[in-house]
């Protein structure tokens, strides 16, 4: 009983602001270049953020091989440095593909 309390007060502490401020949002956007423009700023930061992590991830896993003086622990963790490094440069490059996606169904060109 508790937890169902405290659930609602939250999500009424969460909501009332789009209740209370629900005629003074700007309007959305009207046609699929407004879409567009949003999706192509968000994918941007995306890009920008993912691929400064991988680069200092690169250069985290780099480091630690030239350190590691052989010792297998450290190289593994070396080693999952520059995987997590290559995840981020994979996320970076589908936030941009996606855009193309989402102009594809959109019917936009």
């Amino acid at each position: 009983m508790k937890r169902i309390l405290i659930a609602s007060i939250l999500t009424s502490i969460l909501i009332s602001p789009m209740v209370i401020f629900a005629d003074t949002l700007p309007p959305g956007p009207q046609n699929e270049a407004d879409i567009l423009a949003i999706l192509n700023t968000v994918t941007n930061w995306v890009f920008t953020i993912f691929l400064a992590a991988a680069v200092i991830f690169i250069l985290l896993g780099a480091f630690k091989f030239l350190t590691s003086a052989g010792d297998p622990g450290k190289v593994s963790s070396a080693r999952d440095n520059l995987l997590y490094a290559l995840i981020g440069i994979a996320v970076a490059l589908m936030a941009k593909g996606f855009i193309a996606l989402v102009k594809v169904i959109l019917g936009v060109t």
